[in-house]
């Protein structure tokens, strides 16, 4: 992938509400959609402040099949002219699926999934995170998991790039300290994925190392006071930069091994995401050797220390081996098996066998 390209307007604010009813009205958003979870539609009082029958809170974590048809008949017959999501991986992601159908009309989520056509009327969204990590709000795309087959499906095309990204750091102060680790876990396995990407472009890449190294410096501010608003905004800022980088690469082998941890431990998408990438750093390390210099260079450390400084982001917080998580060492060479998603999997610049991902697994349990 030589040209980069990201369609989406970020905007930075302090004022999410006045900046999302003036978008709405730049836009010609009379009737939109929100997305939201249960939790931040009490917390930030959506229902005095938008009509509540427009307001889709039951999502699902990891959001399935199931939940994808449940959204789409809230939306039948109220004749919605956009989507607002306001939330973190799991609300953006059923919000592309309320794009695709609100765009094109269709009820079918394989149909859904399957339309690669252009729209003719794609349907105008507003994003506005709420959490550091996902960077759906700057992406094409959306996850959606079929527990029944134990499979991961995609949602993409190029009209379910948001129109407008929202971004303010307020919006993420109600986040514990887990789920903020876990989601700037998940910001920095986008980051390097997208450098030790066959896609790679030098933009991507750009964009993925100044976000590697907003989220080093930023992380020990988080951890001392999760309060701090310029802190919070500087973690969603990278968040959303790292976005930018994986938009035009997707991901590789760390998010592709992640799926089968997902779907059969339930293990959070950041940390199964992101627990692999000091193996594969120290696999793929050689080929991007010129960006690890740089990021060493710019973090004043040598590439053991920032193993180690990647390594001591989720510790005492969260568990980070897969013993912790509960996964069966028996199980390995299945979940091995499982984890070659096409269009993931055979990014990574370094083509990796079963046998290489079985050796990486097993090197995370503990010692």
């Amino acid at each position: 992938m030589s040209n980069y390209f990201n369609p989406v307007q970020i905007i930075k604010t302090n004022d999410w509400h006045s900046e999302l009813n003036k978008k709405l009205n730049d836009l010609g958003i009379i009737k939109p959609v929100f997305i939201t979870s249960q939790g931040n539609r009490k917390r930030l009082n959506l229902d005095n402040k938008y009509d509540s029958k427009s307001i889709f809170c039951d999502v699902e974590s990891n959001p399935n099949f199931d939940n994808c048809e449940d959204v789409l008949q809230f939306c039948n017959n109220k004749m919605f002219d956009g989507v607002v999501a306001l939330g973190g991986g799991s609300v953006m992601d059923l919000a592309k699926v309320v794009m695709a159908h609100l765009s094109l009309g269709l009820t079918d989520i394989f149909e859904l999934i399957n339309y690669k056509e252009p729209y003719s009327q794609p349907t105008p969204s507003i994003f506005l995170p709420t959490t550091h990590g996902t960077a759906s709000e700057v992406t094409m795309w959306g996850t959606i998991w079929n527990m029944n087959e134990k499979k991961k499906y995609s949602i993409s095309h190029p009209d379910l790039y948001p129109v407008i990204a929202i971004l303010d750091g307020n919006l993420t102060l109600s986040l514990p300290m887990d789920l903020s680790i876990i989601t700037a876990m998940d910001a920095l396995s986008h980051s390097f994925e997208s450098i030790w990407n066959k896609n790679a472009n030098s933009k991507s890449t750009d964009y993925a190392i100044t976000a590697i190294c907003s989220i080093l410096k930023n992380i020990k501010a988080l951890k001392n006071n999760p309060a701090g608003i310029a802190t919070r905004n500087k973690l969603l800022n990278a968040s959303t930069v790292a976005g930018l980088a994986f938009s035009n690469t997707t991901t590789a082998a760390a998010h592709s091994m992640s799926y089968p941890l997902t779907i059969h431990y339930g293990i959070p998408h950041g940390v199964a995401s992101s627990i692999s990438l000091i193996p594969l750093l120290e696999i793929n390390g050689s080929k991007i050797a010129n960006s690890l210099q740089r990021i060493c260079r710019i973090n004043e450390l040598t590439i053991d220390e920032l193993k180690d400084a990647i390594y001591s982001i989720p510790q005492n917080i969260i568990p980070f081996t897969l013993d912790q998580w509960g996964v069966s060492a028996d199980h390995l060479p299945r979940l091995a098996e499982e984890s070659f998603t096409k269009g993931r999997m055979d990014n990574n610049i370094v083509d990796l066998t079963d046998k290489d991902v079985l050796e990486i697994f097993t090197g995370l349990y503990s010692e």
